[in-house]
């Protein structure tokens, strides 16, 4: 009874995805008698259909010098399109073909189209006939294609809805809708190295994916106030986008680096500048190129990675260097210091040296130097007169600095490190 109260339409609507075909695979039987009755069966099957059966028959003929027996290979020549809708990917591009015919006998007029994509969070529209109905005569066709980039995890839906005019002057309308779900290509995981003020970032791309892919471009765009620098090169220098250290298997896992410094150089960066440079939070974006099969082409863009901001102190150690070249155990060394006001308010800066704190490199000088005055955004220089008791990578210089207006104190661990030779 429920089939008979089933509302039927004289309208049908197929769709078909658009998808890359792949190559038929066939099973090789290898005979040893070029005489046997299964021999000679197999030989009348590839001639009388060679499209179908494909390259099912290998002979005992061995391949001449620098070529191979095509008949022994499991491909043949013959283009298979997908039998199922398959699985979409991320930043794929969604291609469908879909055809509406006219199953009755009588024309159906007044023909409203109107196809659109839904996801979790958004309907994007992609056809719409508006008010321009169209007429389908007995039997004909209408044919369409729909295109949409893929941009979001999850489920989708592909929402159609005909309406027309029935041979009875009724309005209706018919609906069909199909599903399918949207999975992530590659797996991306990012670590960040903070180096004075550059930064080292990580990249580890996974391809997470059951066929083989290559890469073609991994861009990284910064952010507001980095620029980028683009280290992954192959022994000659040259990148290695688009050779074949970029092809990448199922499962498999490359690393890149990047590293991304200030727009403005250090030495002409003002305080309102580094602060904008030490407190970013935001790095950039990855854009990712890849291909399949057949050069099937995804474009993956990720969202905005972030970092740990690492901040700033208000007295800021611009340069620490040993002014003498060598260092030899037992001979008085100099190590120059030169720090810089980057808070907002005026400072009256004493460096105290902590004598006790490296037992291997001692003060041989004052241990206690006032930097007087220093107005936001400058810089002084004080010097360190130390001596080196033992051979070897020593550490130097743990000092603290302290503000005498505000009371603000910075302790160093220590300065730099130098290499003091025994003789």
């Amino acid at each position: 009874m429920a089939s008979l109260l089933r509302e039927s339409h004289p309208l049908t609507l197929k769709v078909m995805r658009l998808s890359k075909p792949s190559l038929a695979d066939t099973q090789v039987l290898p005979v040893d008698s070029a005489d046997s009755v299964l021999s000679q069966a197999l030989r009348d099957i590839e001639q009388n259909n060679p499209t179908q059966s494909g390259a099912v028959f290998s002979s005992d003929v061995q391949a001449s010098e620098g070529m191979a027996v095509l008949d022994a290979l499991p491909l043949s020549e013959t283009l298979v399109l997908p039998r199922a809708f398959g699985t979409m990917y991320l930043g794929e591009t969604f291609g469908a073909h879909l055809c509406i015919c006219n199953e009755s006998t009588l024309a159906v007029r007044e023909i409203l189209v109107q196809i659109s994509m839904q996801t979790t969070t958004q309907q994007v529209p992609l056809v719409d006939t508006g008010d321009a109905g169209r007429q389908l005569a007995a039997g004909q066709p209408l044919n369409l294609q729909v295109v949409h980039e893929i941009k979001e995890l999850g489920a989708h839906v592909l929402a159609c809805s005909i309406t027309y005019l029935s041979a009875q002057g009724e309005r209706r309308t018919l609906q069909k809708s199909f599903k399918f779900q949207v999975a992530n290509p590659l797996v991306v995981k990012t670590k960040v190295n903070h180096l004075a003020r550059d930064v080292l970032l990580e990249v580890q791309v996974h391809n997470a994916t059951p066929a083989a892919m290559a890469l073609e471009r991994l861009r990284f765009d910064p952010a507001a106030p980095f620029v980028s620098e683009d280290l992954n090169t192959t022994a000659e220098g040259a990148p290695v986008w688009g050779t074949r250290a970029g092809f990448m298997q199922p499962g498999d896992v490359r690393q890149y680096l990047y590293r991304l410094r200030p727009q403005v150089d250090s030495e002409s960066m003002s305080v309102e500048q580094e602060r904008a440079v030490q407190y970013a939070t935001a790095l950039g974006k990855l854009d990712i190129v890849w291909r399949g099969a057949f050069g099937s082409v995804g474009r993956l863009q990720t969202s905005q990675l972030l970092r740990k901001s690492p901040g700033m102190f208000l007295i800021e150690i611009e340069s620490a260097r040993v002014l003498d070249g060598r260092v030899v155990v037992e001979e008085p060394l100099v190590a120059r210091v030169r720090v810089r006001n980057v808070s907002e308010q005026q400072m009256t800066v004493v460096a105290t040296v902590n004598a006790h704190k490296h037992p291997m490199v001692v003060v041989c000088g004052p241990a206690q130097h006032a930097l007087g005055e220093l107005e936001v955004g400058e810089s002084a220089e004080f010097d360190l007169q130390l001596l080196a008791l033992a051979p070897g990578v020593q550490r130097v210089g743990a000092v603290v600095l302290v503000d005498s207006i505000s009371g603000y104190t910075r302790e160093v661990d220590h300065l730099l490190d130098v290499n003091v030779h025994s003789n």
